[in-house]
């Protein structure tokens, strides 16, 4: 269970016990949840999109905060990424049609012999067609520019994907729903700080 008194408890001891922020991402995040979304707020972001959030994510959202500390370098605030530049912008452009199902059960990838890995997501072709991630938005930036998929809609809602696509290693599912991938991060950055003691 996803319990926001237990993950602001536990991150209050990783914050303790990584003063120096040296687990991967808390140079950017410091530790810092940004403020909650309001309740209204979210009903018309899922209005306006025509979905329903997952509960996990939806209780981030309310109860920890709009964003901030969380695996890899971070969760961005709700419909917004990194694109291509130095500073957050939504997402609008970038996604596929969240209505739709999410097109996928098991990892994908083109075979290696049609996959183009452009410098930046402008190109690629195939490889980068928004509808491979329909049903599904970015959450946060692991490096190099892949990044991590929430599912909204389809038989996968509420799980948790990599997208490894500019490192050529295409869709691949964590097997984890939200609150049970933020919670798998938050054990593993505790044991790995309190080691380090």
């Amino acid at each position: 269970m996803f319990d926001p008194n237990a993950i602001r408890s536990a991150l209050e001891r990783l914050r303790a016990a990584d003063p120096r922020f040296e687990i991967v991402g808390a140079k950017g995040h410091r530790y810092h949840l940004n403020a909650p979304i309001a309740e209204r707020e979210l009903i018309m972001w899922e209005r306006d999109h025509e979905v329903t959030l997952p509960d996990g994510y939806r209780t981030y959202l309310r109860k920890l905060g709009d964003g901030g500390v969380g695996p890899h370098y971070g969760i961005f605030p709700l419909g917004r990424w990194d694109g291509a530049g130095d500073t957050l912008e939504s997402f609008s452009d970038a996604v596929g049609d969240l209505r739709a199902p999410f097109p996928h059960r098991t990892a994908w990838n083109l075979p290696v012999e049609r996959r183009t890995l452009p410098d930046d997501l402008d190109g690629g072709g195939k490889y980068y067609d928004p509808s491979l991630t329909d049903g599904a938005f970015w959450i946060a930036q692991q490096g190099a520019a892949l990044r991590t998929l929430l599912v909204v809609t389809g038989p996968e809602r509420g799980m948790i994907w990599d997208d490894l696509r500019p490192a050529g290693g295409g869709l691949v599912p964590c097997l984890a729903s939200f609150g049970g991938w933020y919670v798998r991060w938050l054990e593993h950055s505790l044991r790995e700080a309190t080691t380090r003691l």
